[in-house]
């Protein structure tokens, strides 16, 4: 089946490489983005391969460095996903889905969209910036109260209302009360 593949850390690239520390303006103004795309159920696997390799091929075009992939699995989709093509509604319950991770000039991004969603193999695709790993993501904030250390809150008691008899005339002065 499909496995995972991982752009090997050995490998040197423009980023990493010892003799790449005095870096261009154009790496510097490089963001993180990934991409999240289905491709379409009919492929075979050897047809999965050829589209994620013409997807590494179309960033390498736009100068994006690939830094991470998971390499696409076919799974059931949530809910049925149409498009229409060459005038018919085709229907898809399942996908390849697969991601890759890449350094790009955020003025290429708009291509690299446009590229992607004109691709016939390419069901659906989201693309986001993202953040190199290793960097902790801000945490929400806890807030942590030393009075209810240990301590399950528990309803207010309230003492039950006293039920006794009333009086036809108590009562409806009470409703004439509440009506005026």
């Amino acid at each position: 089946m499909a496995k995972m593949s991982q752009v090997s850390e050995e490998t040197f690239t423009q980023a990493n490489s010892p003799a790449s520390f005095d870096t261009t303006p154009e790496q510097k103004d490089q963001t993180i983005y990934e991409v999240g795309f289905h491709l379409i159920p009919s492929l075979g696997e050897d047809e999965v391969k050829i589209a994620v390799d013409g997807v590494h091929s179309m960033l390498k075009r736009y100068s994006a460095e690939i830094m991470g992939e998971s390499f696409p699995q076919r799974m059931t989709l949530a809910y049925r996903i149409e498009r229409s093509v060459s005038s018919k509604r085709e229907k898809y319950s399942e996908a390849y889905f697969g991601w890759i991770k890449f350094k790009a000039i955020p003025t290429t991004v708009p291509e690299i969209s446009h590229v992607l969603q004109s691709t016939p193999e390419v069901l659906r695709f989201i693309m986001v910036e993202s953040f190199p790993e290793g960097v902790p993501m801000p945490r929400r904030a806890v807030f942590i109260s030393d009075r209810l250390e240990g301590a399950t809150i528990q309803k207010p008691m309230v003492a039950p209302e006293k039920s006794g008899e009333i009086s036809e005339e108590d009562l409806d002065k009470s409703i004439e009360a509440l009506v005026s």
